[in-house]
């Protein structure tokens, strides 16, 4: 009988089906190499299993471990087995993974098979105790238990095997399922593996992976429909404000056109291979590769992962041979259609999908229309405000093209979602249970702007001593005071000194609320978003200046705002302090990157414990406040 889970731990189903800590025991089924993050830790990502070690490894608890010291970050390998403490569980992208941060103690051993069919010694983490009899029995459990699959999946023989007819027979019409893996997107199905032979139409890096956009030029009905819309060049023709401020021209969906490209999701080691090789217009042969229904949209997409068995396999190859059959096959179907499409035939939209598949941009009809557009773009600029505001309500519900968030394939988030986030909710290892103040966290929203702070734009930059922003309020003076005016030397001097170190920052405040429409009798949820720094320079593209005395950089920031809230300012400045008339506000909604963040209640600190939630209101937690600030995200202007 296999040992049992040790004392204080869980098995990897319980780990993963909870938020909190956990110390936990499994086998590595797949693994990336370590690797710097984005910022200065040292980084790996793994996936943990104690039990059918068969199937998919997404059936795991996932794990990424962060520290600044290299030591510290574990070298597994697959099928290696590891001893977690102190695993911190938590939701990231709608699924719990594990994640151990430069600042948890996260100790770690490693179980690993020999060469010679004999256990290794464990190696342990730094400063790490050693594991009880109970747990290496355990891990050494999940050894023989892998060791057990694998051997049936490759018995070992002595004696060199003859090779029979029926062998040979048995090879060769294995090597024939192989080669029949070959599929047309036209005849790819949902749950199969096909090898396909494609054309690039687009690439697109992603958090993790590496997306293609591939055609061979059939049609699957199952695929998404892309379109090239004269109706639609209008509002898609320029990436710009709706006024024709900015005239640079937006990249357009270039073909083929209609339910002919496949997603293709590439994860490593294909994802990297693909980064460094792969561009557009080349022509790839992607071996296995898993079909599938889209999560977002239900229509077709695809994906290769990393092979178990053999993680270094690459399944994505430039092909250069064009004299192949089934390239040549590929060709010849990419120019007989875009023969069709710029023939504008009839015959071409019946044989190739939807009816506004056929782009319009060869033809004399399609340039004169651009042509008119452009011009009504331009006269645009020029008219009365009325007369912006009815394109504004056109298309108010459209997210703001001219506004670009980082993180592009994270979906947005509801500000209900943000505030209510269950991911605070904890409980204490007595069973109590609380409320986080705030966490960490980044999220997207796709918001209006319906207020900001402070009420006139000269006060959107303020001056600073940066030496004293960098002390925290333990640092500062018990009186408040300036450093400069008490070490003993006049005010008049202490004053100049302050100047000469003093700099403008962005400083401002934007309320916000959900750009979907509410539910029935229920309100929208609102926001503040602080904005400010760095993060403030990224948004606007300006650096910070004393806007009383630099008019010109006062009206690019005035121009630059009036992008993401319309006339908002306007308003406000006619209202003369009283509420402005939401139904007046011509403001499109848009996408930005959010962060939620802590700051320290300074009148709760020494009562905070004793208070009740009535009395001192949801803002503020065991003294914390909890705030949220807009970061990633930029205004696009000219």
């Amino acid at each position: 009988m296999p040992p049992s889970v040790p004392p204080k731990f869980v098995d990897v189903r319980s780990a993963r089906s909870g938020q909190g800590f956990v110390n936990v025991i499994g086998v590595v089924a797949d693994a990336l190499p370590k690797a710097l993050s984005s910022g200065s830790s040292f980084m790996v990502t793994f996936t943990i299993k104690d039990s059918d070690f068969d199937g998919e490894s997404w059936d795991g608890l996932k794990i990424k471990y962060f520290n600044n010291k290299e030591d510290r970050v574990p070298d597994v390998q697959q099928h290696d087995v590891i001893l977690l403490r102190n695993l911190r569980v938590r939701p990231f992208q709608q699924a719990l993974i594990g994640v151990a941060s430069q600042y948890d103690n996260v100790a770690w051993a490693i179980f690993r098979q020999g060469s010679d069919s004999r256990f290794s010694p464990p190696i342990y983490s730094p400063g790490s105790a050693e594991p009880t009899f109970q747990e290496k029995a355990y891990a050494n459990s999940l050894l023989n238990a892998l060791g057990g699959l694998r051997a049936r999946r490759s018995p070992l023989n002595t004696s060199k095997p003859q090779v029979t007819a029926a062998q040979t027979s048995s090879r060769s019409s294995t090597s024939l399922s192989t080669r029949n893996k070959f599929s047309l997107i036209k005849d790819v199905s949902p749950q199969t593996f096909a090898d396909l032979i494609v054309l690039v139409v687009k690439t697109f890096p992603e958090s993790g992976k590496f997306l293609l956009y591939v055609t061979d030029y059939t049609v699957n009905k199952s695929l998404f429909n892309y379109h090239d819309s004269v109706a639609d060049e209008e509002d898609q023709n320029l990436e710009g404000d709706e006024y024709g401020y900015i005239s640079r021209p937006k990249k357009r969906w270039q073909g083929p056109f209609g339910q002919m490209t496949l997603q293709v999701a590439l994860w490593e080691p294909h994802s990297y291979f693909a980064q460094k090789n792969v561009k557009e217009n080349d022509i790839l042969l992607l071996s296995n590769v898993h079909i599938k229904f889209g999560r977002e949209h239900g229509r077709l997409d695809a994906s290769i992962h990393t092979d178990r068995r053999y993680p270094d396999k690459i399944c994505v190859k430039v092909v250069d041979q064009y004299d192949e059959p089934r390239v040549k096959e590929l060709l010849k179907r990419k120019r007989e259609y875009w023969k069709r499409v710029r023939a504008d035939s009839a015959q071409a939209t019946k044989d190739f999908g939807d009816s506004r598949e056929g782009p319009q941009e060869c033809t004399k009809k399609g340039k004169k229309r651009r042509r008119e557009q452009q011009q009504k773009k331009e006269t645009k600029r020029d008219e009365d405000q009325a007369e912006i505001g009815t394109s504004f309500r056109v298309h108010r519900n459209e997210p703001n093209k001219n506004v670009k968030a980082q993180h592009p394939g994270i979906p947005p988030r509801s500000l209900l979602d943000i505030l209510t986030n269950e991911s605070h909710d904890n409980v204490s290892p007595d069973g109590i249970a609380y409320k986080l103040p705030f966490q960490n966290i980044y999220y997207k929203a796709t918001v209006c702007v319906i207020d900001f702070f402070p009420p006139n734009l000269v006060d959107f930059a303020v001056a600073c001593n940066p030496e004293y922003a960098m002390l925290s309020d333990s640092d500062s003076d018990d009186n408040g005071e300036d450093s400069d005016s008490s070490d003993g030397s006049s005010p008049v001097l202490s004053r100049s000194r302050s100047r000469r170190r003093r700099i403008w920052e962005w400083r401002f405040c934007l309320l916000v609320e959900d750009a979907k429409p509410a539910p029935p009798s229920q309100p929208k949820e609102r926001l503040k978003l602080f904005v400010s720094g760095n993060d403030a320079v990224h948004l606007l593209k300006l650096d910070a200046v004393d806007l009383r005395k630099d008019e010109a950089r006062l009206r690019d920031l005035r121009e630059k705002l009036f992008i993401i809230w319309g006339n908002l300012e306007e308003l406000k400045r006619s209202s003369s302090g009283s509420c402005v008339d939401r139904k007046q506000q011509q403001a499109l909604p848009f996408t930005c990157c959010i962060k939620e963040y802590g700051v320290k209640c300074l009148e709760h600190a020494h009562s905070d414990a004793t208070m009740t939630d009535e009395q001192k209101g949801h803002e503020c937690r065991f003294g914390w406040e909890r705030k949220f600030a807009m970061f990633g995200t930029t205004i696009l202007w000219q």
